[in-house]
């Protein structure tokens, strides 16, 4: 994957151009979207304590715009709102705070065409590193960044949206892994530091790898207090995980995508019991020992009696026309929705009383999950998209820190966004 980075430097510029080009996909020649004649577009890396400039080029026939997605920056500077016209630059900036090292991602999120221009190929991977990254044992990890992103080609271009692509949210029958269909990566033996981002429009990973235990050390952009061991993981889109596996030994590891039920039509249709092959890692060298680390990040334990205001999200949908609701509202670029104050605690309950899961993304401001139907989160995390499950409430806590001005929230299944499932929160 390519990467644009600037080392030792405390300030950083980046240039992403948006346009069209022909790239071969699975064996394919086809028009896609790209960032920088790439897709995924390249990998931005940063270090806490750095100025970062990113300079988006729309060279696209239509406007677009740029969210560096899960950034705790002002909202003044992530301005979701603007669009950038086809032949002109928007530049966006902020700095890299401490604390924030983690797996970020970019994408358009000009409201109407956010589904079609990231289907089409539109989005990329961004880290920020910190301390814990430069000492062991993450320091002399193998790491690898995976960009999860379902695409489908038909005829030398990119599938049109067609019927209830909408409403059930378009799931392309190519599974790319950087862009690549089933890769085969090889590794040494170690251990094996996997940097996850679900980039697809409407498509869920259930991840797990046969025969070793996930060992997930951060989520979204942050680290864990410690390491939590699972079998398997999902990522609904938007997500990103930060996993290390104990690859000790020669082998060969497969990382599969196992059958999730998003809606009431069942799993994937792509996705088989025994899970859909996502990549390959070919484990070479002798055996080594590895150890994992025993603390990461103190996350704070929020006071939720402290919390100023307890609202309530609820998601609907009507079927004529097709519009997807918050609060029984479709989503108005000039309405302010909802509002809090600076330096306060709200705690929201977002309500999912349909029958298929929806992924909820707050701009700028990180939240703790607090429950999943009264039953208390097993691990504090800091996130900026948790899934709500069908027939499901998911509490979780915002700490109002820093900022002020007017921020997206909304379904990150990308269809239901474009069709209505977003509001603006004003932070005074």
């Amino acid at each position: 994957m390519n990467a644009l980075t600037n080392p030792g430097s405390k300030t950083l510029q980046f240039d992403l151009t948006a346009r069209k080009s022909i790239l071969t996909i699975a064996g394919q020649k086809a028009e896609v979207l790209t960032y920088n004649n790439s897709f995924p577009g390249p990998l931005l890396e940063a270090q806490e304590g750095d100025q970062v400039m990113v300079r988006f080029h729309n060279q696209l026939q239509v406007p677009s715009n740029l969210h560096l997605h899960g950034i705790f920056m002002s909202p003044e500077d992530d301005k979701p709102h603007e669009v950038v016209a086809p032949g002109t630059t928007l530049t966006y900036a902020f700095e890299a705070q401490a604390g924030s090292a983690g797996m970020y991602w970019y994408h358009p999120h000009a409201h109407g065409s956010v589904t079609r221009q990231l289907f089409e190929g539109l989005s990329g991977p961004m880290i920020i590193r910190g301390p814990l990254d430069r000492i062991e044992p993450l320091a002399s990890a193998t790491e690898k960044v995976l960009v999860l992103h379902d695409i489908q080609i038909e005829n030398g271009k990119v599938a049109p949206h067609e019927g209830m692509d909408w409403g059930r949210g378009k799931e392309g029958n190519l599974v790319l892994v950087n862009g690549e269909s089933r890769p085969t990566l090889p590794i040494p033996t170690g251990l094996l530091r996997l940097r996850i981002v679900n980039a697809s429009a409407a498509r869920y990973y259930k991840l797990g790898v046969p025969g070793k235990k996930l060992q997930v050390i951060g989520l979204d952009g942050s680290f864990l207090e410690q390491p939590v061991s699972v079998d398997t993981l999902l990522l609904s889109p938007g997500e990103r995980a930060d996993i290390l596996l104990e690859a000790t030994e020669a082998s060969t590891l497969s990382l599969l995508n196992l059958p999730y039920k998003r809606t009431p039509m069942g799993p994937s249709q792509d996705t088989p019991v025994e899970g859909a092959l996502l990549a390959t890692f070919e484990v070479q060298g002798d055996t080594n020992t590895v150890h994992l680390p025993e603390k990461l990040l103190e996350i704070p334990e929020l006071n939720l009696a402290t919390a100023t205001d307890h609202k309530t999200l609820t998601f609907g949908a009507t079927m004529q026309p097709l519009q997807f609701t918050i609060n029984n509202k479709v989503f108005d670029h000039h309405r302010t929705d909802l509002s809090a104050r600076a330096d306060t605690l709200e705690v929201w309950d977002i309500v999912n009383p349909m029958g298929m899961d929806h992924p909820f993304h707050l701009h700028t401001f990180p939240f703790q999950l607090i429950s999943l139907n009264g039953e208390p989160a097993p691990f504090r995390a800091w996130k900026d998209v948790v899934n709500v499950p069908a027939n499901s409430t998911v509490r979780i806590a915002i700490p109002f820190r820093k900022y002020t001005g007017k921020v997206m929230y909304h379904c990150h299944i990308l269809e239901h966004e474009d069709v209505g499932m977003m509001g603006n929160l004003e932070v005074l």
